[in-house]
């Protein structure tokens, strides 16, 4: 097997150097009081393997995640923050999607498509984060407690557009692969 971050010849998805770079995170909470569960911090092996999931579609990452993340999660449906339409078709890959099918597929829980993706977005990632995130629209009304899930989480903001969507109400937490350490706040709001 080919380590997935270095190619290095390996016996496991990734081979021991990088495999001690993936720095597991504990849960938090988002401003306004949201619980944040994330598989790892997005620094070294996690962060390249983002950037592989999000722009060349390697998948293994997603079962890495799925496989953290389920125990710490209770049996909820899954929403997953929609990638913008113009990226979905340039990189074919829906990232958070992706992670809320193999979660779902662990937890034997529905992934449910109830926000409406914009057609583009100025890019974010790895850029100002200062520019107001555009806000997302609901499909259709929540029929009860669901679980929101992201990529990665930098400033919260994309989330937070999100749960203004959905209704506070309707969150029981947020998923993410990856996730920040100054994105917690522990202080709610």
């Amino acid at each position: 097997m080919v380590c997935l971050v270095c190619h290095t010849i390996t016996s496991g998805r990734l081979c021991p150097g990088c495999a001690r770079t993936l720095h597991p995170t504990s849960d938090r909470l988002l401003a306004g009081g949201l619980r944040l569960v994330a598989a790892f911090e997005h620094q070294g092996a996690a962060r390249e393997l983002m950037h592989h999931l999000k722009y060349r579609g390697v998948l293994d990452f997603a079962d890495l995640v799925a496989e953290r993340i389920a125990p710490r999660v209770p049996r909820l449906p899954l929403v997953p923050v929609p990638r913008a339409l113009s990226r979905r078709l340039k990189y074919g890959v829906d990232p958070a999607r992706l992670l809320a099918q193999r979660l779902g597929s662990r937890l034997g829980v529905p992934v449910i498509d109830i926000l409406t993706p914009h057609l583009h977005t100025p890019r974010r990632a790895g850029r100002n984060h200062s520019r107001p995130v555009v806000p997302f629209t609901l499909r259709r009304a929540v029929g009860g407690e669901v679980m929101l899930v992201d990529d990665v989480v930098t400033t919260g903001s994309t989330v937070a557009a999100a749960v203004s969507a959905i209704g506070r109400q309707h969150l029981r937490l947020v998923v993410a692969a990856n996730a920040v350490p100054k994105v917690s706040s522990l202080s709610v709001s």
